[in-house]
């Protein structure tokens, strides 16, 4: 039998590990017989060593985020197969295998293995020879519904839509008149309703048998009958369980006439969507939770490198969110959008303090502004690292591009430039006029919205900055609003989303000269 690694989430999701030694380590570091892409590994996390019987054996090595086999956190435990293995943010499920013959050689490019087997002679459970034209219309309309749940759990958000999906999957399934999704409560030992169903309207309570429903998840053995010493209309349960502490059973009851081994079946399958679902959603909240405490240190970190800019990020990421929210972006847009603003400046942990502390004069040295230069490129260093992120990193590299080509590190131009870094250039720009630095008085907001009309056509796209000036109004709801919605105009050919959110035709708006600032403005802008 060959041990087998299979990443589940995580920056490394997809890969294979083969364990082909006796022993074997997993972390960070180079040194380690499996070297994962996860800074929330330790250097080196857990080691595995095969014991006298031929099983491995998975061993905490003093790790900073402890080891979890099957969602309990162990020091030492015996693997078996199909355990689920968490590290940091990395889930890797254990598997036991065949191992493969060699393959024999022929003519370059070709191959051929020695069959192990032959295909099973049965791989239909049901006889569909021996089913009416009712119970084949019944089963292929059960396929629907699966086809159909799988569609909804895919895109559901958090466990209550889920298990609303199932429940609702269940009785579409088996005809059930009443249903109920019963969780199991470690602590108590109680079988909590958690979401419930009737087709009967106006009914508002749906009894079921706790006697049953334990069993059922305890025994992990679906049921289909009267319910046992109680009387009430007939019932099928079926149990699920996650790879967490989760448990739970799906409790349906009616019609009068009963149900089958069919309803069960159908049910039960359902039931094993449910559980592995759950199981991914729980996984997918802790990863976000650990995501989130990395993500709050790496902006301390970056707050704490550059003290005169303290909440930049913050107000970037705000100011770029409401941009978003105008030109129309969907919901995956938005986060990896506010992301990328919060992150836009992490390149500066790379520069000297002599440069991110200077505060005797709003004007750096020529070897300072080549410095600052260097951030953009650096930050996009950090995140190329991280697989997850690497839609974000135009924010981090490119913000520092001008619409007219004359910004930097490429030298991009116009719509060469990806949109995220469009974006998060307005935002940046714009607190960068309106907060105040040791060296320079930050300008109000409406002075703030004239010079980014001003810069508009040199260094920001014209009708993002617009589109961020109506933005501002209409969700911050600010002073003098009249003033400036009299003035706002949108470039459609420019950008069409832009365009869409402000229909008819353009209105006069400020003239696109020059822009005349102050050189101390000027290099703030520039630094961001």
């Amino acid at each position: 039998m060959a041990a087998i690694l299979h990443v589940l989430e995580g920056p490394d999701t997809g890969r294979l590990f083969a364990l082909s030694s006796d022993q074997a380590t997993i972390g960070r570091n180079a040194e380690n017989t499996i070297v994962l892409n996860d800074a929330s590994v330790s250097g080196v996390h857990v080691r595995l060593t095969r014991n006298e019987q031929g099983r491995f054996t998975i061993q905490d090595v003093s790790s900073t985020n402890g080891t979890f086999v099957n969602g309990r956190e162990t020091r030492a435990s015996d693997l078996r197969h199909g355990d689920v293995i968490r590290i940091g943010a990395t889930a890797l499920s254990f598997e036991l295998r065949q191992r493969s013959r060699r393959i024999k050689g022929s003519a370059p490019g070709l191959g051929s293995v020695e069959v192990q087997g032959t295909v099973a002679p049965t791989l239909i459970t049901v006889d569909i020879a021996s089913l009416s034209r009712d119970e084949l219309e019944r089963e292929y309309r059960r396929s629907l519904i699966l086809n159909q749940l799988d569609e909804q759990l895919t895109s559901a958000e958090g466990s209550s839509e889920m298990l609303g999906a199932v429940l609702d999957a269940a009785m579409q399934s088996s005809g059930a008149q009443h249903g109920l999704i019963l969780l199991l409560d470690r602590k108590s030992g109680e079988m909590i309703p958690s979401v419930a169903r009737s087709r009967r309207e106006g009914l508002r309570d749906v009894g079921f048998s706790k006697i049953l429903a334990f069993d059922v998840a305890s025994s992990g053995e679906g049921y289909v009958g009267d319910p046992p010493q109680e009387r009430g209309a007939p019932v099928v349960v079926a149990p699920f369980s996650t790879t967490s502490d989760t448990s739970g059973v799906i409790y349906l009851s009616g019609p009068v006439d009963g149900f089958g081994t069919g309803e069960l079946r159908a049910v039960e399958a359902i039931s094993r969507r449910a559980g592995v679902s759950l199981s991914a959603a729980r996984w997918r909240v802790d990863f976000e939770i650990l995501f989130g405490s990395m993500f709050d240190a790496i902006m301390k970190t970056v707050q704490a490198k550059d003290v005169y800019t303290r909440g930049h990020s913050e107000r970037v990421r705000h100011y770029s969110k409401l941009l978003g929210k105008e030109l129309g972006l969907g919901k995956e847009e938005l986060y990896r959008l506010t992301l990328g603003a919060a992150l836009h400046d992490i390149g500066k942990l790379g520069m000297p303090d002599s440069v991110l502390k200077h505060n005797k004069s709003p004007r750096l040295t020529e070897e300072q502004m080549l410095e600052v230069r260097k951030h953009p490129q650096r930050g996009a260093e950090i995140l190329r690292d991280i697989p997850f992120l690497a839609d974000v990193v135009p924010a981090a590299e490119l913000h520092h591009e001008d619409w007219d080509g004359s910004g930097y590190p490429h030298g991009l131009a116009g719509e060469d430039i990806p949109l995220i870094a469009r974006i998060v250039a307005v935002a940046d720009t714009y607190d960068a006029i309106t907060t105040d630095r040791p060296y320079q008085k930050g300008k109000s907001y409406e002075e703030g919205h004239e010079i980014l009309r001003k810069i508009a056509g040199k260094r920001l796209e014209p009708a993002l900055v617009e589109a961020f000036i109506s933005a501002w109004y209409k969700y911050r709801k600010g002073p003098s609003r009249k003033r400036y919605v009299k003035t706002t105009r949108v470039d459609a050919a420019a950008t069409p989303r832009a365009a869409a959110a402000h229909p008819g035709p353009p209105e006069p708006g400020p003239t696109r000269s020059e822009p005349v600032i102050d050189d101390g403005l000027s290099q703030i802008i520039e630094i961001g």
